[in-house]
C-alpha cells in the first residue's frame, strides 16, 4: 500500500533523522490499538535523495513481522529506484534491534546487491523520538 507523506514534511532527505521524523509522524497516523502491531515499509529514494514512494509492506503482531525480501524491492524495481530504505516500529518502545531484524536486514542487503539497489539504512522507529539506524551501528 503506497503511504502519503504527511503535508508539512519536505521530500528532500538529509539523514536518518528526517526518515525516522516522517515515519514517526506516518505511525502516529494510526490509533493507539493499532500501534501496538509491526509496521514496516520501505522508503525509495532517487539518486539526489529525493522521496520517491514510502510503501507499507506489512502490519505484522505485537513483535514480529513476516517480511518477503522479494516484496521489498517490488516499487524500487517498477520505479527504477536506485536507492531504499527500509524501516519498522517496535510497538514495545525498545528500539534496539532483534537478531532477527539484523537478519533480515542481511537478506534484503544481499537482495539489493544482485538487484544493483543501494539499501542505504534500516531504522527502527516507536512512539517516542527514540530511533535506531542500523546504518549507523556499522549493521549495514
Amino acid at each position: 500500500m503506497n503511504v502519503r507523506i504527511p503535508r508539512d514534511e519536505n521530500t528532500r532527505i538529509e539523514d536518518s533523522h528526517d526518515i525516522a521524523r516522517i515515519m514517526r509522524k506516518i505511525l502516529l497516523r494510526q490509533n493507539k490499538l493499532h500501534r501496538k502491531k509491526e509496521y514496516f515499509w520501505t522508503i525509495g529514494l532517487s539518486t539526489k535523495n529525493d522521496i520517491e514512494y514510502i510503501e507499507l509492506l506489512t502490519i505484522g503482531i505485537l513483535n514480529q513481522n513476516n517480511i518477503d525480501p522479494v516484496e521489498v524491492f517490488n516499487f524500487a524495481v517498477a520505479k527504477k529506484c536506485k536507492r531504499i530504505i527500509i524501516c519498522h516500529n517496535h510497538p514495545s518502545g525498545d528500539v534496539k534491534p532483534s537478531e532477527s531484524d539484523k537478519r533480515i536486514t542481511q537478506k534484503i542487503k544481499k537482495g539489493a546487491e544482485v538487484l544493483n539497489i543501494e539499501l542505504l539504512d534500516h531504522l527502527i522507529i516507536c512512539d517516542s523520538k527514540d530511533f535506531y539506524s542500523l546504518a549507523a551501528h556499522g549493521l549495514i
